[in-house]
């Protein structure tokens, strides 16, 4: 079993970048309402044109560096686990953010 792991594991580095931007991603998906609420909460009273400003701003320049940073530290810190974990690590990663996902009703 520890064999296919790390097989598994070795195939799997190809694909870690990738990876870890699905997690990003997910975690964006999951939390993106929190974020735009707290922002909204930010700039309620202001005018018009600063609560247009801030939402480009958030939503182009915010999530995109969110996305390419974390992306990058994520991928960095895949990269330190061993072969034969990295694949039910993973996995755990999504079922714990599908679960959560499921518990907030976002599926």
């Amino acid at each position: 079993m520890t064999e296919l792991l790390v097989d598994i594991g070795q195939w799997f580095r190809g694909y870690q970048y990738q990876t870890a931007m699905a997690i990003v991603a997910t975690l964006l998906v999951v939390f993106g309402n929190d974020i735009n609420s707290a922002v909204r909460k930010l700039v309620a009273k202001q005018h018009f044109i600063v609560r247009v400003i801030t939402f480009i701003m958030v939503c182009a320049f915010g999530y995109g560096l969110l996305t390419i940073w974390l992306t990058a530290l994520l991928a960095q810190q895949l990269a330190q686990v061993p072969n034969s974990y990295i694949l039910p690590l993973v996995v755990g990663i999504f079922s714990v953010l599908g679960a959560y996902a499921q518990r907030r009703r976002h599926i």
